[in-house]
């Protein structure tokens, strides 16, 4: 199967209940949450890791602190951080959403993909492994297709009053 980003709507309430949650017990409650459809949710499948570097220049596994453009993919605060065996789960907290709606909606995609190499991404070992041997045309679709899914997943949170859980799993 591989990895794949998925991104959770949840209430204070629901964050406030994972957050104690320790990794095995947070993965699977986050799949109840999912699957219960009480909740909304999306997913960027397997595209996280080349859409981070596509924004950032560098891996989702080097998340940028501090950089809106690096916390739409990964997140900002990370669950279970001492713990090198952990899934990666984080959140991002409504407050902390309008900061990244902002810098996604003021991401020049043209300008991006005039300097989007996709071998640049071999060095860097971006996930999933090949990808920089996709077509540079298909994959800036598909890059410019998740943003904008994305983008509008985040504005829904904010609407909604929610905070966003992504797990990469």
């Amino acid at each position: 199967m591989g990895m794949i980003a998925g991104y959770l709507m949840v209430d204070e309430a629901t964050l406030d209940g994972l957050m104690d949650l320790k990794n095995e017990d947070l993965a699977n409650r986050i799949f109840e949450i999912e699957e219960s459809g009480e909740s909304e949710c999306m997913d960027i499948d397997k595209l996280w890791d080349a859409l981070h570097f596509f924004l950032t220049g560098v891996s989702a596994a080097d998340p940028i602190e501090e950089n809106k453009r690096s916390e739409a993919i990964v997140g900002v605060h990370g669950f279970n951080l001492d713990d090198e065996e952990a899934d990666f789960i984080a959140c991002v907290e409504q407050d902390e959403l309008h900061g990244i709606i902002d810098a996604l909606e003021k991401i020049d995609f043209e300008s991006l993909s005039k300097k989007f190499t996709p071998s640049d991404m071999e060095p860097h070992e971006v996930y999933p492994n090949g990808i920089w041997q996709e077509d540079k045309a298909l994959l800036l679709a598909e890059f410019k297709q998740a943003l904008a899914e994305l983008l509008a997943f985040y504005r829904k949170a904010v609407a909604m009053h929610r905070h966003v859980i992504v797990s990469i799993l």
